[in-house]
């Protein structure tokens, strides 16, 4: 499985990302969204972890973005609500347990390409 982290801050994307290669999934980390959209147009992901105030890119451009690739979104906030927002597949809101995390990136990878339509 092969995972993009879109998070402006560093420590918090380098942890998610360490945590998931130890895990055995393949974690790549944008630090805004320019280069996430760089990553997406230049490798395929099984997920994309993407922080609701990331720079330069919302969810809803990342998704627009991934019109043709199976991946799915998971979005952190620091803000909770109950429903994932137009264009996620499941939400995440911050903050959140390492465990949680780990179980809602397997769980959207394994549902590969059955994306959720909002």
């Amino acid at each position: 499985m092969r995972v993009l982290i879109v998070e402006d801050e560093p420590t918090l994307a380098d942890i998610v990302a360490e945590g998931l290669r130890d895990e055995g999934i393949t974690a790549d980390v944008a630090y805004d969204g320019d280069i996430g959209k760089l990553l997406v147009t230049a490798h395929e992901y099984d997920v994309i972890i993407i922080d609701r105030d990331a720079p330069a890119m919302s969810h809803v451009e990342m998704r627009r973005l991934l019109t043709d690739s199976p991946a799915r979104i998971l979005l952190i906030a620091a803000a909770g609500t109950a429903v994932p927002p137009l264009g996620t597949d499941s939400y995440l809101p911050k903050p959140f347990t390492y465990p949680e995390l780990v179980a809602r990136v397997r769980a959207l990878g394994a549902e590969g390409g059955h994306r959720v339509v909002l």
